[in-house]
């Protein structure tokens, strides 16, 4: 008599819904040969060579690199590749590679990999064509490196790391509280202007594109600060080419200034960071989705996401760096609300007078409805001057 099939059952005195169900699934499908006897299709007759890794005899899970392999070996081989890890033998190059024993000389190991047909220039092929996959996806329909390089550049944020000469501190002026209100100004419509040569930003409603560049304006002002201070161990570069001395400015500037050096200055000057990962960096600063009042919060989030794997593709090749220029963000914020309260604090005591766009976009002042700056001012998103002075166009 041929078996065809075999029914477990499971008894219970019991009956439970479980066991019911347990019991119409546990048929074990057989296949009978010639002789009556049963044995796995998969792992028996003709075919029986093909389901083994041509490594260490484990069952292959399929063609690997070029080998019949188990997924241990082809994960074992593909690191090998990706890492150009060197291994040595400790006895004489003719271990025992098998399903027990591979774990034992990763060097015999890999050298049977090679031996079996695997080839290394399939792993870098894989590789490439993940991160060709990858930077299609992130560059059709959205944000890309390229734009958001293209609008640095356009704005010159920078101009103290264009040439060795401008980094003499000794040619530089002390800033006064105009000069700092000056470059502030300065900074901020270049905000306006590096946020136009993005084209997701201006396919946003008016409403939210003023909204996200008043809501962590005063963030922009002191990431920027840091990184035109990065040559600099002891002031802080504004925009117009004007310095904050660490030591020797009015108090309330002295301390936000030293807070910017030794909390972002020092830790981006560490990273050594880059213009594709600052780029991201801003970029992820700027499009906040959880800004009070935005009509298209599901689209920000979205282009934060974006900017997010952008930031993870540049720092692909170094292990934590990702997380380590993250972990600015929360200082960032903090002393961007110091910076603020500074401001609000001598506005209050006469001490400072400020136009009308440093009122709009930092301290949310001129308006007449919404959420303000960082302060709880109510503001208008389409009131004030940043909305009848901005050619979105």
């Amino acid at each position: 008599m041929k078996l065809t099939g075999a029914i477990l059952k499971l008894e219970c005195t019991h009956g439970s819904t479980e066991t019911k169900l347990l019991n119409n699934m546990m048929l074990v499908p057989l296949r009978a040969n010639k002789t009556g006897s049963a044995s796995s299709s998969s792992l028996s007759g003709t075919d029986g060579a093909k389901t083994q890794c041509s490594i260490c005899a484990d069952r292959a899970t399929g063609k690997h690199y070029g080998a019949p392999s188990c997924d241990g070996c082809k994960g074992f081989f593909r690191r090998s590749i990706r890492n150009n890890h060197t291994y040595s033998c400790r006895f004489d190059r003719q271990c025992i590679v098998d399903k027990d024993k591979r774990n034992q000389c990763r060097y015999c190991r890999l050298r049977k990999c090679f031996k079996a047909g695997m080839r290394k220039e399939a792993v870098q092929n894989e590789r490439d064509c993940i991160n060709s996959q990858r930077a299609k996806e992130q560059t059709v329909g959205t944000l890309s490196i390229s734009v958001l390089l293209q609008a640095e550049t356009t704005v010159q944020q920078f101009p103290a790391l264009l040439s060795p000469r401008s980094h003499d501190i000794t040619t530089k002026k002390t800033a006064g509280v105009g000069e700092v209100f000056e470059s502030m100004k300065q900074q901020l419509l270049l905000l306006v202007e590096w946020a136009k040569h993005i084209p997701e930003f201006c396919s946003l409603p008016i409403d939210d594109r003023v909204t996200l560049l008043r809501t962590h304006s005063a963030e922009h002002l002191i990431l920027g600060a840091a990184r035109r201070s990065l040559p600099y161990n002891n002031v802080i570069l504004l925009g117009n080419d004007f310095v904050i001395p660490l030591r020797g400015a009015e108090v309330e500037i002295s301390r936000v200034a030293f807070r910017i050096q030794e909390e972002l200055v020092k830790p981006l000057r560490e990273l050594v960071i880059t213009d594709k990962e600052f780029a991201c960096l801003r970029t992820i600063v700027f499009f906040a989705p959880d800004c009070s009042g935005l009509k298209s919060p599901q689209v920000v989030r979205h282009l934060r996401f974006q900017a997010h794997l952008l930031l993870e593709e540049a720092t692909c090749e170094q292990r934590g760096r990702f997380g380590e220029l993250l972990l600015i963000l929360p200082p960032l914020q903090s002393v961007a609300w110091q910076m603020v309260e500074t401001l609000h604090l001598a506005q209050l005591l006469g001490e400072a007078k400020m136009d009308s766009l440093l009122q709009e976009m930092l301290l949310g002042e001129g308006t007449e409805t919404g959420q303000g700056v960082c302060t709880g001012t109510t503001i208008s998103p389409t009131s004030g001057f940043l909305a009848a002075h901005t050619d979105w166009h």
